[in-house]
């Protein structure tokens, strides 16, 4: 079987593929190992746009994955650079003008500001980059104590109707079929709290919640156009990264103030084309049930109580393995180990529990940032072999 061919009947639980398709969420550490000498970060994403297949798609195969690729759309102040080289969008508008400078520069990393002015006022943000790739917020667009003002602002937005998707969907067309294709996009709780921050927003919840209803709104329909655009590039899924819902909320917040809006977005994807998995790499054990009657195709990371999640695998698969294909589960810290056993265990664990009638995939529940050597192929390796399906 091809690739995306094996994956896809995973995905869509509509048939057995001959065995559990294994991908890998490879970090900036790791990868950074395996860049040719004398490459930047910035010349090995331009590379891995302009020959996907020699690069990113080779390296996973040569580890033993089934090849994934992740791409990403913007995630404001945390996923930056990429996202513009993958899909560029205007900086100005007839009614959105923004601009940006480096503050700040020390070995290895780099301070960024935006400037944004609107017609209903202006907005800034900052952010970090470490190694001119990875970003991390330092200031948000939404600050302060008046954000419905700023929210007012942050309607002229430009839209995704403005982006330029050709750079993606040629980088799609090349891939075809050797590998899966799991395009990184926020979803809309996760878009608001890039905009306003988690801890303002989830305190809004409780001092403003007709504030948190009017962004969810925005967020929303700013997205189901982002997805509907994305679906013009004919990439097979989109992982809708809504981590965030599981940071101390209660269900009846999840089902009040996100729910709804997760449901109208996964359905836009569909609507445009492909499949969604729905990310969330913490939390959500409580309400596990209400996540998947949003309708997604997939459920990832199934991150375990040993690292930052709270859920297990083969209550997963109980619950609700006959309703969504259950992606993850394997817990990359144990590739740093010594004891081989230790990885074929951790590989045979997560088959057991879930792999049972199709629809999983063997999947790191976190980015593989360090492993021992031999260690991945090794997960690779059992998983072919102890993963088959008769």
């Amino acid at each position: 079987m091809e690739v995306a061919e094996r994956t896809r009947l995973a995905f869509t639980r509509k048939g057995l593929p001959d065995r559990v398709p294994i991908h890998s969420w490879l970090g900036l550490p790791y990868i950074k190992g395996l860049k040719p000498k004398g490459k930047t970060m910035y010349q090995m994403l331009e590379w891995w746009i302009d020959d996907p297949v020699n690069t990113i798609v080779k390296m996973q195969a040569d580890l033993g994955f089934d090849p994934m690729i992740t791409t990403y759309s913007q995630h404001i102040g945390e996923i930056e650079i990429y996202p513009r080289m993958l899909a560029p969008r205007p900086l100005e508008t007839d009614t959105w003008k923004e601009t940006f400078t480096e503050t700040g520069r020390g070995p290895g990393w780099r301070e960024h500001q935006h400037f944004i002015h609107t017609p209903d006022g202006e907005l800034d943000y900052s952010y970090r980059t470490e190694d001119g790739y990875g970003t991390s917020s330092q200031d948000y667009l939404l600050k302060g104590d008046e954000p419905e003002r700023k929210l007012d602002a942050l309607r002229h937005f430009p839209s995704a109707d403005l982006y330029d998707m050709r750079p993606l969907a040629q980088m799609v067309a090349k891939v075809g079929e050797k590998a899966w294709w799991l395009h990184h996009v926020p979803g809309p709780w996760d878009m608001a709290a890039q905009v306003r921050g988690l801890v303002n927003l989830t305190m809004d919840i409780y001092d403003r919640p007709a504030f948190v209803h009017s962004l969810m709104r925005f967020c929303t329909d700013w997205l189901k156009v982002l997805y509907r655009r994305l679906g013009e590039t004919k990439m097979h899924s989109i992982s809708m990264n809504e981590t965030w819902v599981g940071v101390g909320l209660a269900p009846d917040v999840y089902r009040t103030f996100i729910k709804p809006y997760d449901e109208e977005c996964v359905r836009e994807a569909h609507n445009a084309g492909y499949l969604v998995s729905f990310h969330n790499c913490g939390r959500g054990t409580q309400f596990l049930e209400d996540m998947i009657d949003t309708h997604p195709d997939a459920l990832e990371t199934i991150t375990s109580k040993k690292t930052s999640g709270d859920f297990d695998l083969a209550d997963v698969k109980q619950r609700v393995g006959d309703r969504v294909c259950i992606f993850g589960g394997f817990n990359e810290h144990v590739l740093k180990s010594d004891n081989p056993e230790d990885v074929k265990d951790e590989v045979k664990r997560c088959i057991d529990a879930a792999a049972a009638g199709g629809g999983y995939i063997l999947r790191s529940t976190g980015q593989i940032f360090h492993a021992n050597p031999g260690m991945i192929e090794l997960m690779c390796q059992t998983a072919r072999d102890y993963g088959r399906y008769h």
